[in-house]
């Protein structure tokens, strides 16, 4: 990994101006600059840019920045700020420090915390950054996560760690067993050093394997932002858990603060929805619900219909507007034909989604002759007696 990029004044004032410029066209440009490295500046202000919507309490002139993956690999702000609502305490271990946005979040509502970064490079940025962020509580460690945990003796109220989710090939893996460091190999070492470890996974992780792997999960997050699931957090201890009866919590976090909706395994399975062709309102819920897998429990705790087990689509006659989802207003329900959609939308423009279809988005947009766009939204689904059906509708004014 290549050395922290630190930007001299001069550099800095060249970076505050040009930062929303289009930077191949800076590069075309560098030679009317000859005061500045601005084949050097590029990478930087590219990971300033992602800095800028990732972490916005972060974006500064003066911070190091080793390179754009390492912004790119960072927790949001919004996730890491979640995440240290979570808990609290004197001392936290984070194994996988990464640019250690996580790290300076923890160190909010921890008394201590101990950053440990494999990549030197990445350490020294984190050391440098941590300085000017005014974060005194959190200590550096330049080690490999495994090692660290041999050679050192201090005990922790709680470990985090990342695993990275890249192989040696640098493919992209989501087991826990694929990633490094390897949490299931560690498992006994970690809860060594502490109670309790909050590993970050891949919004791809099977949940359910993971909990039987780690054995003793007390507690899972899913968490989104903006709709799309960017974490899966597993808690686990030293004593054996009930995979039944561990809370599974859908995390939703938005501009207007956190939603959360938790339930268990066992609440899942005990639900009966009932079935319904589409109402009035269709519910698409949000990406943390699902992943989380309420399927059933959504639909009986807020009292909404399923369109179909498979489908994941709910309705109802009367708005439910805390219901953790996007709404719609249904404006027709249609056989899935072009004439019968170009009758109902001559503008030929809709939003496209499909839900236990037998053809993918793009090929309902050929087949209807549709672009993409629009204020409307067409939903291919099939209904309770299994008819492939296409519902019409539009956001409700409520959700704009």
């Amino acid at each position: 990994m290549p050395e922290p990029v630190i930007l001299t004044e001069q550099e800095q004032a060249f970076a505050r101006q040009h930062i929303d410029d289009d930077l191949a066209a800076l590069a075309l440009a560098a030679h009317r600059y000859p005061q500045v490295r601005v084949a050097a500046l590029l990478p930087h202000l590219g990971a300033l840019r992602k800095l800028r919507t990732k972490a916005p309490s972060w974006f500064r002139f003066d911070l190091a920045l080793p390179s754009t993956v390492s912004v790119e690999q960072a927790s949001s702000e919004r996730t890491a700020r979640f995440k240290a609502s979570l808990f609290s305490g004197q001392r936290l271990l984070d194994l996988t420090g990464g640019l250690g946005i996580d790290a300076f979040f923890w160190a909010s509502t921890f008394e201590q915390v101990v950053y440990v970064e494999r990549e030197p490079a990445l350490a020294r940025a984190a050391q440098h950054n941590f300085a000017l962020l005014g974060a005194d509580n959190i200590r550096v460690e330049a080690a490999e996560a495994g090692r660290f945990l041999l050679e050192n003796e201090q005990v922790f109220d709680l470990i985090y760690i990342d695993p990275a989710r890249r192989d040696g090939q640098q493919k992209r893996v989501f087991r826990l067993e694929d990633c490094s460091p390897n949490v299931l190999a560690l498992r006994e070492f970690l809860l060594q050093k502490a109670p309790r470890v909050l590993v970050k996974a891949a919004p791809m992780l099977d949940l359910t394997r993971a909990q039987e792997q780690l054995q003793s999960v007390e507690h899972i997050w899913v968490v989104s932002a903006s709709g799309e699931v960017k974490e899966a957090l597993l808690l686990f201890g030293a004593t054996p858990a009930n995979t039944d009866h561990t809370p599974i919590e859908a995390a939703m976090l938005s501009a207007d603060g956190v939603q959360l909706f938790s339930f268990c395994r066992s609440e899942e399975r005990s639900c009966t929805p009932i079935f319904s062709a589409p109402r009035r309102y269709l519910y698409e819920p949000d990406a943390a619900i699902l992943k989380a897998g309420a399927f059933k429990t959504l639909a009986v705790r807020y009292g909404l219909a399923k369109l179909h087990p498979h489908a994941h689509l709910y309705t109802s006659d009367m708005l439910v507007p805390e219901a953790p989802a996007k709404c719609f207003l249904v404006e027709a329900v249609l056989r899935y034909d072009r004439r019968a959609i170009q009758q109902h939308l001559p503008e030929r423009k809709a939003n496209v989604a499909v839900r236990h279809f037998p053809d993918t988005a793009e090929q309902v947009r050929r087949r209807l002759g549709l672009s993409e766009g629009g204020d409307a939204y067409i939903f291919g689904t099939t209904t309770p007696d299994d008819q492939k059906i296409l519902v019409l509708c539009r956001r409700t004014q409520l959700f704009t």
